[in-house]
């Protein structure tokens, strides 16, 4: 966490704002990118999530739009609503109606945060608190089946290497397999000696091992072993005659167990594979069931709201039966260059790197009551209270918009990654290389199946024709500063008129004053 604090330190002092809005402009653009690439390369769950946040307050400080006037200030509307007689749930739903709506702003629009602080005293925040509980619970206990798959899996893969080494001893082995005489005689040496330690040892004193050690002392015969071949061979050494009975016992042993161990060390690699394959899927279907109740849980934990010097929220008093809420919608619509009445005729022939967004905003503050109402047999909570609502006016690129509506996603699911698909990712490269065998060679079966590949006899004729294009005019040029500038005028513009129609249709369908 301290390199975060220094890197955010550090970026304020190479990029400090400035009283210019050219200049200002330019280094919140240059402190955004200095942003992303630092989130890139952060591994750190914790410190992605806090750079994400500052990020996030750049892009909105750098695309709020201003007013065209001396004073420059943000576009931004507060009305306070008392729904004390009514309950909270139609004014968001109007809201969120009309910026959708195809008889209101049309926009595409998108949850971008949510929280709420429920007073402790309160039977709301019980009520939550059991709910969380539950959630919790069976999470867990779904977890824990999920961490006895994952030691299962982790075993299965150090044996299917160890397989592996072994197997390929007995391909080193093969002279069809293997040319190079110096590794089929060390394949074979590590054979010899793989049998010598766990299959002949069991022979206990009459192993190799014991009677080149012990006082029968066959010094000759540990060494005489690894140097033969074949059996016949034996007769060649000048050992004597007991020596060449128990050299080739144990050769005949060792050739008989060097044939069956193949066949069987392959069928349990095989059968393991299948295994780890069964469990990684039993792995997956357990991490499916779990995400929901850890994405229930995570939503019903709170947030603890605090003021700007870093005190516990006002609005919400431990022994009083209240709550607070914050939700945010963000609504946007394209703006193209086709839109910008100046360069109408040349919109065609220009294009843009990025889209460009006229956007709005709607941030709710509710302080609510929450009080039980019934319906039926069944009891809910009726939220009454008063409303804080802000619309605000952005100018963003679909860059912008995608970290805004994926700083959500990013707070609410980080934990849940962690604890579910972050353990399959840590082990891919060894699933990849044992489950996805199959599939690979179904591609080989599949491109050798496909035969001689004829030449394309219109190959070149786009390199021919594409210089033609420029000639007719089908051919589009990056847009200069001067169009850009002109189209984020236009966005600018669009973004605030939006913002206009929804402070003033707000207030007249709520019959509010309104000029």
């Amino acid at each position: 966490m301290g390199d975060i604090d220094s890197f955010l330190s550090e970026l304020n002092k190479k990029y400090i704002s400035s009283t210019k809005k050219s200049k200002d402009k330019l280094n919140r653009k240059l402190r955004i990118s200095e942003l992303r690439k630092r989130i890139r390369e952060t591994e750190s769950p914790e410190d992605k999530r806090t750079l994400r946040k500052v990020l996030v307050e750049e892009i909105k400080s750098k695309g709020i739009s201003k007013l065209k006037t001396t004073s420059n200030d943000p576009v931004e509307y507060h009305i306070t609503y008392d729904t004390f007689g009514q309950t909270l749930e139609p004014v968001y739903f109007w809201v969120l109606d009309f910026m959708r709506g195809q008889y209101g702003l049309k926009l595409d629009v998108n949850k971008t945060e949510e929280g709420f602080e429920a007073s402790v005293g309160g039977g709301f925040f019980g009520e939550l608190g059991t709910r969380a509980a539950v959630m919790q619970d069976r999470a867990m206990k779904i977890l824990e089946v999920v961490n006895n798959i994952l030691r299962t899996i982790i075993n299965l893969i150090y044996d299917l290497k160890e397989f592996e080494q072994r197997l390929k001893l007995y391909e080193d082995i093969d002279p069809k397999k293997q040319h190079n005489l110096s590794t089929r005689q060390g394949a074979e040496y590590g054979l010899k000696s793989v049998w010598m330690d766990q299959v002949d040892i069991k022979a206990g004193l009459g192993s190799i091992n014991q009677l080149t050690r012990g006082d029968l002392q066959f010094i000759t015969l540990r060494d005489a072993f690894f140097q033969i071949r074949n059996i016949k061979e034996v007769d060649k050494f000048d050992l004597n005659d007991r020596v060449k009975v128990i050299l080739k016992k144990k050769f005949h042993e060792y050739e008989t167990w060097r044939r069956l161990s193949e066949v069987e060390l392959r069928k349990r690699y095989d059968l393991e594979k299948h295994y780890l394959r069964a469990q990684v899927d039993s792995l997956r279907l357990y991490t499916k069931w779990a995400k929901p109740y850890l994405r229930a849980a995570q939503k019903l934990g709170m947030k603890e709201f605090k003021t700007k010097t870093g005190l516990p929220s006002p609005d919400v008093i431990s022994t009083f039966n209240n709550m607070q809420m914050e939700l945010k919608l963000f609504g946007k619509k394209e703006v193209k260059i086709e839109d910008v009445e100046e360069i109408k005729s040349l919109a065609k022939k220009l294009k843009t790197k990025e889209k460009y967004y006229a956007c709005l905003e709607s941030e709710f503050r509710f302080r609510t009551a929450p009080q039980i109402a019934r319906s039926g047999q069944s009891t809910h909570y009726a939220h009454l209270g008063v409303i804080d609502i802000f619309f605000r006016a952005y100018v963003l690129t679909d860059e912008d918009i995608k970290d805004i509506e994926s700083y959500e996603v990013y707070e609410d699911m980080s934990l849940i990654e962690e604890l579910t698909d972050n353990s399959l990712a840590s082990l891919q490269l060894d699933l990849d290389t044992y489950i996805d065998e199959k599939k690979e060679t179904k591609k080989e079966e599949k491109s050798k199946s496909k035969g001689f590949d004829l030449p394309n006899p219109f190959a070149g004729l786009k390199e021919l024709f594409s210089p033609l294009g420029t000639l007719f005019g089908t051919s589009q040029k990056e847009a200069t500063p001067y169009h850009l500038k002109l189209l984020e005028s236009k966005v600018n513009t669009k973004a605030i008129d939006t913002c206009n129609t929804m402070y003033s249709v707000f207030k007249k369908a709520h019959r509010m004053i309104a000029w």
